[in-house]
């Protein structure tokens, strides 16, 4: 890795990590947004840090079925800890800029806009991280008074699940009226300007967009 060609990308990570300490410009958006798609890839990483690390990669292949391999990946410290921060810190680093340009330009639209939706993706993280624990709860205390309504209904797994619908109409939303120009009533829900000339291609990937933000279900 040569520093004279890398130096730039090197130093505009590290402008996107200290946000909002520094602004942003357009490419420290775009590295921001490239991480927020690459949080498999850094679990992955942080995977094999630990392998490497806890000395995992010296053990023989043929283990007894009663010794567990990879011990680590188990542990509360890397399920509830690392991971969540691995998925969160993406997230955060695009939520600081949003911030970081509202207090540049001084504009509320689109910046807090923006700025709420990855609080909304945040939230429902840590939701995701801590709701094993609150069912680990749930299961081992096994407490009929569990936060429910009259009708039986946990209020928890209810908030939970509203949570996660209310982020992914948000991001998709987003996406196709923001981030595209698609999604105006005037124009077909389609843009001023389209590139291709055939416009079931945009109506198909809104549907596929929609789709892949409703994974979770």
């Amino acid at each position: 890795f040569p520093w004279r060609t890398r130096a730039p990308l090197w130093k505009a990570i590290f402008r996107v990590i200290t946000a909002p300490v520094t602004s942003p410009i357009f490419f420290h958006i775009y590295v921001a947004d490239v991480f927020t798609s690459m949080v498999k890839v850094f679990q992955d990483i942080m995977w094999t840090l630990c392998f490497v690390i806890s000395g995992d990669f010296l053990l023989p292949e043929n283990l007894d079925e009663n010794d567990a391999p990879h011990p680590w990946q188990h542990a509360f410290w890397y399920k509830n800890v690392v991971i969540p921060l691995i998925c969160l810190f993406p997230l955060w680093i695009r939520f600081n800029q949003c911030l970081r340009r509202y207090m540049d330009t001084h504009k509320r639209w689109p910046n807090l806009a923006n700025a709420f939706k990855y609080a909304l993706s945040q939230t429902v993280t840590l939701f995701g991280a801590f709701h094993p624990l609150y069912l680990l709860h749930v299961h081992k205390g096994n407490r009929p008074d569990q936060p429910s309504n009259e009708n039986g209904i946990n209020l928890f797994q209810t908030f939970w699940m509203g949570l996660f619908i209310t982020s992914s109409l948000y991001s998709f939303l987003w996406d196709v009226y923001m981030d595209w120009g698609l999604g105006r009533p005037r124009f077909a829900f389609l843009g001023p300007r389209l590139m291709f000339p055939r416009q079931l291609h945009y109506y198909g990937v809104m549907v596929i967009d929609l789709v892949l933000r409703s994974m979770w279900v």
